[in-house]
């Protein structure tokens, strides 16, 4: 956890792995970086050969349950935290 000044706010900064189940398909990558494009998300790097999502996101504005609640919206089921 890294703490950063963005202006006059302080943002807390974290990065979590998140394993998907299913396809990893160009269309799914698309839809899986979109689900995860929400306020407070800084960053998201998808992994297709280990089916594993990299989120870098501000603690004070999401949190991992949101997440892992946009990923299941969106049709793709979160697995354990991968290391």
């Amino acid at each position: 956890m890294k703490e950063v000044r963005a202006g006059r706010r302080r943002e807390v900064l974290e990065t979590r792995k998140i394993g998907i189940a299913g396809r990893t398909s160009n269309p799914c990558v698309r839809k899986v970086e979109q689900a995860l494009q929400q306020d407070g998300v800084k960053e998201v790097e998808i992994n297709r050969e280990l089916a594993v999502v990299k989120v870098t996101f501000d603690r004070r504005r999401t949190n991992i349950s949101a997440l892992h609640d946009a990923l299941l919206q969106s049709g793709y089921r979160p697995t354990a935290e991968a290391a």
